[in-house]
């Protein structure tokens, strides 16, 4: 698999949090073709794997300009996500309002394991979907209520995030100190540029301290490679 964007790993501290806290390093994104698509990675990255993954949050969210937040894009994102899924979620609208679907279509969703979607099979590999594990134990992701509204077929709701529903299987960090936490299938022939912010919740081992990552990420056209941002952290409790 290809990387095609990376996070800078300069570090913002706020006065609650020491640079020994400072852990979070941003997301990188990685590409690769599978038949007709081109399937992105996006992994939270940090310094170390001795810590364990709480949420992601925020998902496109519209920071202010000298806020911690404010290493991100302000417009919170740029462009459409144009996400393709291979479950059979049906996308249920109802658009006369009688409380009764009349429109009814194969729009998929982000949450893995629906439909045709097989934890080993080829479908999961070109399938968009959020996680906290990835492939082979994604099953315990669950959504922030906003993953609702709107309907989530191609894109992601602002502002909206996900967790681990099965707390127990702690979120751990692979050696190189890298955790997937969404992957985003498009067709090949899309060479729009997506851009979002995301914040990542976590906390070091041996602690029970909420610290924060914040970053913005890029879905580029194939092949590009693009240097994004900044990634800050700070320690507190997660606000929505």
């Amino acid at each position: 698999m290809k990387s095609v964007s990376l996070i800078v790993a300069t570090t913002l501290v706020a006065s609650v949090a020491s640079s020994a806290q400072a852990a979070f390093t941003g997301w990188s994104v990685e590409s690769a073709a599978v038949g007709d698509r081109t399937v992105y990675k996006v992994y939270a990255t940090f310094s170390t794997n001795n810590l364990r993954v709480v949420n992601v949050f925020n998902f496109g969210k519209v920071v202010a300009a000298g806020s911690l937040q404010g290493n991100q894009i302000a417009e919170g994102r740029i462009g459409a996500m144009n996400a393709v899924h291979n479950d059979l979620f049906m996308g249920d609208v109802d658009t006369d309002g009688d409380g009764a679907a009349d429109v009814f279509g194969n729009a998929g969703t982000f949450a893995a394991g629906l439909g045709t979607w097989t934890n080993a099979a080829a479908d999961s590999q070109s399938d968009s979907y959020c996680t906290l594990q990835g492939i082979g134990s994604a099953w315990g992701t669950a959504f922030d209520p906003s993953m609702q509204d709107p309907p989530f077929g191609t894109d992601i709701a602002t502002n909206a995030g996900w967790y681990d529903a099965t707390p127990s299987n702690q979120n751990l960090p692979n050696a190189q100190g890298r955790l997937l936490v969404l992957q985003v299938a498009r067709l090949s022939s899309d060479v729009s540029t997506f851009r979002a912010n995301l914040t990542v919740g976590y906390a070091l081992t041996g602690t029970t301290t909420a610290l924060f990552g914040y970053g913005s990420f890029a879905i580029p056209a194939p092949g590009a490679i693009a240097v994004l941002g900044v990634a800050g952290v700070f320690g507190g409790r997660r606000r929505n």
